[in-house]
Order: C-alpha cells, then structure tokens, then sequence
C-alpha cells in the first residue's frame, strides 16, 4: 500500500520539523498534530500549497487522537517531554499517551507506526523518565505490534 496521509504527533518540535520536510519530499500529505497549531504553521512552507497541515490534538484526550489519525496510513509518534510538571507527567505522555496514539492508529486502520522512544528505555532503569520510556514502548507493541520502534 502507498502512504498518501501522515500524521505526525510532535511534529513542531526539534525532530518532527525535519520529519515533516522529509515527508513532504515524497508528496505525501502530511498532518501534523501538536497542542498549539498557530505555533507550527512555519511547517506550511516546507511543502506544497495544502499539503502540510497542523491541526490541534491533545495526546491525552481519546477523540483528539483518533481525529488526528483518521485517514492517516502512516502515523508518527514524536511527543516526548524531558521534565515532569504539571499535567504533563513522564507517564502521562510517555506511557498513556503513547498506548492511546497506538491504538488510534490501529483503529483507523493505519498501515504503518513509527514510535519514537529513548535510547534509555529499560523498565529496570534508575530514572522515571526511562522507565516511562520502556514502559511506552510495551504499550505500543501491544496496541500495535507491527510497530517500529526507534531508540535515537
């Protein structure tokens, strides 16, 4: 099957900018889904005229994920936070927000899942962030166990 749509979660950030650009060489159409849409507009120019488009989507709400990926053939997960605070908690976005993307992707019928973890990731790690890390990684391997999972 040719991917036609993506959806990039964290597509705004250090990674997702050139993921997007990359994507954007092939003539996919590129959905990028991040919490602050009016903050990733930069990424309209790395492509054609309507071909990237940023969309708001919360990964910790159910519906904003599957809005975000419905129609999407490839979806990536780039979302990832280096300190815990507030609402956004290493569990919270490492673990259940990654799971929910996960199953959203499989559920819109998704081709492909590329899901970016860390090169710490061990469930036996000192640190809560690497726990949290491996932690995401087994969720998406159930939710979606043709997924490719990618320690940077």
């Amino acid at each position: 099957m040719e991917i036609q749509q993506a959806t990039i979660f964290g597509g705004s950030g250090f990674v997702g900018r050139y993921v997007v650009r990359e994507l954007a060489k092939t003539g996919m159409k590129v959905r990028v889904a991040v919490r602050r849409p009016d903050e990733a507009l930069f990424l309209k120019t790395a492509g054609d005229a309507g071909q990237i488009a940023p969309m708001q989507a919360n990964v910790r709400d159910d519906a904003s994920v599957a809005a975000a990926v419905d129609g999407a053939d490839l979806v990536i997960n780039l979302v990832g936070i280096l300190f815990s605070h507030g609402r956004q908690k290493f569990d919270a976005i490492h673990r259940e927000a990654a799971g929910r993307i996960a199953a959203a992707a499989r559920d819109a019928g998704a081709s492909r899942l590329v899901h970016v973890s860390a090169i710490g990731a061990d469930t036996a790690s000192p640190s809560e962030y690497g726990r949290s890390k491996a932690a995401g990684e087994a969720v998406v391997s159930a939710a979606f166990p043709d997924a490719t999972i990618i320690r940077p």
